[in-house]
């Protein structure tokens, strides 16, 4: 029999994919319906829709909003998960909760592992690593679920990069990570979350991201040259440094993530190349809006 997932931050891309996924067995709520750093609210919405499962993607994910808002910030990335996680406990309820590669930040060309340090270079990621610790300490019934490069929603890098009529993008050759399949993720958190309902035991903290790691300026070199193939016309690739990017927020030059454990744990890996491969994936909005 399918489960009840509750999915917080109804309206953010990856709750959205969720529920394409899922359909009617995922209950998603926007902010607006629930406000997650209201812990009555959280209560209350647990208490009445009794779900399975819940997963929380709700995240204030700008990360320059994390230095221009911070009271938010901590309040929706770092207080709020506790909370949640403090109120699923109570209920015995199962909680995946989504977090992001940019815990990690310092220097490196390897990539990142569950058990590494975390190491966060901007107030986004120190408020997100909070997050986690503050949900691991609150029930041992939890999955931290790392992503990146969420893509194949029509709202990615690279289909922002084909809107308009730029002759020319800049992308960044020596900014690496792990692209992440969007559609291909949500069916795995689902999976996840069918095997935390059934009380089989998960690791705390699972690098749920594609595979292998790649420079940003390489990932789009792939898609631009499989959009080509198909006919449809793309800029031209300029490859230059992060540095050429004025920003006040720093970003980590290498936040790939070691997806073996998940691997293992799910029988085969998310890799990015085959949805890349796929024109379909950057010019059509599958998501809507």
């Amino acid at each position: 029999m399918p489960i009840k997932v509750l999915v917080t931050g109804g309206r953010g891309r990856l709750a959205r994919a969720l529920s394409r996924v899922g359909g009617s067995n995922v209950h998603g709520l926007s902010s607006t319906e629930l406000d997650i750093t209201n812990a009555a609210a959280i209560q209350f919405a647990l208490e009445r829709l009794r779900p399975d499962v819940v997963i929380n993607a709700a995240a204030l994910s700008n990360v320059e909003a994390s230095d221009t808002a911070p009271d938010r910030a901590r309040s929706v990335n770092a207080t709020a998960p506790g909370r949640m996680a403090q109120a699923c406990d109570q209920l015995g309820t199962p909680l995946i909760h989504i977090s992001t590669d940019y815990v990690f930040g310092a220097e490196t060309t390897k990539p990142w592992r569950e058990a590494d340090p975390v190491s966060p270079l901007n107030n986004y990621g120190r408020l997100k690593a909070e997050g986690e610790r503050n949900v691991l300490a609150a029930s041992d019934k939890v999955c931290i679920g790392r992503v990146a490069w969420l893509f194949g929603d029509g709202k990615d890098f690279i289909a922002n990069l084909l809107r308009g009529d730029a002759v020319t993008v800049k992308v960044a050759h020596d900014q690496t990570g792990s692209p992440t399949p969007i559609f291909l993720l949500a069916k795995r958190l689902l999976t996840l979350a069918d095997r935390m309902n059934a009380g089989e035991a998960v690791p705390p903290v699972l690098h749920l991201a594609g595979s292998p790691p790649v420079a940003r300026a390489d990932w789009v070199a792939a898609a631009f040259e499989a959009l080509q193939r198909s006919g449809k016309k793309t800029p031209k690739l300029m490859r230059v440094p992060m540095a050429d990017f004025v920003g006040t927020t720093p970003r980590p030059n290498y936040s790939a993530l070691d997806c073996n454990l998940a691997t293992e744990f799910f029988g085969e890996e998310l890799n990015w190349h085959i949805s890349t491969a796929q024109p379909e994936t950057f010019t059509e909005q599958t998501v809507s809006a």
